[in-house]
């Protein structure tokens, strides 16, 4: 019996994955490498890409973005140090320390509660400082409200231990805009350690920052888009695409000009032709907005638009194609005979800047298949 009963798979190229962390550890030439594997590792599948890149002895730190996603590495095995990104909900901050995860700073108030945990279990609670550089979300601004951080860090001791200090950029193409940023952080981390804090490990940077501004690397860099795809437009050439999502062909149907399609008949056929049903949907993760730009899908390995989308199948136009029931659908990345559809050049359709926000749609209604080759 087939054992994959889903309408559509995620094929993941875990040999390329590999080849992209080992050209990623060589061109941060000894600075660390923090892999980030928020929203299910950009929906290629949290647990078995985390294990995968906590195999390699030079990665000590994974990022995320929750707890939930700390929790969920932890079950799947994972050992090393995982850093909690994004502001955390305080019923979670227990249960967090409980795992051990490395935990932010992000607003005054955090560090007692988290004194009171360590005290509670016996040990001290990992943190890093998130510094407010410009972005508005999380953070605390150097001056005032690092000063009393500092206040707040005196009473800590001994039951909190810093591990480092970051921030985020805000705007890449505003290079002025992104110095001013460093400088803020910079200036952000001098007064802590100004203020007895000690900070081991410093980063600002993440995956567009790496293309852009070497530069500013400092200790370590955030890697998230990089590790399963290269730039969407000025793409370097050394990373390759890793995940390639597919499904098949349900059915065809002749229909004439001015037919309509799917719901409410906002889309006709504007000329006679042929159209095939794919099963898939937005219920899977395809965009609705890539639909209505009539973003490609690869048949046959010819490229066809696709014409309209419900929550479970999309209609694409075949016209002129040898397309056949069960005729395997690629939405990006490889087909089967090697043809290739970036997902960066997919994304780009809908004003998208990254193709892992294509994959990060994926539902769990989607199979992820790992594949060494």
């Amino acid at each position: 019996m087939n054992k994959i009963l889903h309408n559509s798979v995620l094929h993941v190229n875990l040999e390329q994955l590999r080849r992209n962390v080992r050209t990623l550890l060589g061109e941060l030439e000894g600075k660390a490498l923090i892999p980030v594997l928020k929203g299910n590792a950009y929906g290629l599948g949290l647990e078995r890409i985390g294990r995968e890149l906590a195999a390699f002895d030079e990665i000590h730190t994974l990022a995320v973005a929750q707890v939930s996603e700390g929790a969920a590495l932890r079950e799947a095995g994972v050992e090393k140090d995982i850093l909690v990104l994004g502001g955390v909900p305080e019923r979670l901050l227990a249960p967090a320390a409980e795992l051990d995860l490395t935990l932010p700073v992000w607003r005054l108030g955090v560090l007692p509660q988290l004194v009171r945990l360590g005290r509670e279990r016996g040990r001290p609670v990992k943190v890093q400082v998130k510094v407010e550089t410009g972005l508005h979300r999380v953070g605390l601004t150097p001056g005032a409200e690092l000063s009393a951080l500092l206040e707040e860090w005196r009473a800590a001791r001994p039951w909190v231990t810093v591990t480092g200090a970051y921030s985020h950029f805000a705007d890449l193409g505003d290079r002025e805009r992104t110095g001013e940023q460093v400088r803020t952080y910079l200036s952000g981390v001098d007064q802590l350690e100004a203020g007895g804090m000690e900070i081991p490990f410093r980063h600002i940077s993440a995956s567009a920052a790496s293309e852009y501004f070497p530069e500013y690397r400092l200790d370590g860099v955030r890697i998230g888009r990089r590790l399963y795809m290269d730039h969407p437009t000025k793409p370097l050439g050394t990373i390759g695409e890793v995940a390639s999502w597919r499904t098949w062909v349900t059915n065809l149907r002749e229909l004439k000009a001015g037919d309509a399609l799917g719901y409410g008949g906002h889309v006709r056929m504007e000329r006679d032709g042929t159209v095939a049903t794919i099963a898939v949907g937005y219920g899977d993760g395809l965009s609705p907005e890539l639909v209505g730009a009539n973003g490609p899908v690869l048949i046959r390995g010819r490229r066809v638009p696709m014409l309209a989308c419900c929550m479970d199948q999309t209609i694409v136009d075949v016209t002129g194609l040898d397309c056949r029931v069960d005729d395997e659908v690629t939405l990006y990345g490889y087909d089967r005979a090697g043809n290739f559809l970036s997902a960066q050049e997919v994304s780009l359709l809908i004003g998208d800047d990254e193709g892992c926000g294509l994959t990060s749609l994926l539902s769990g209604r989607v199979a992820r298949v790992y594949e060494e080759r």
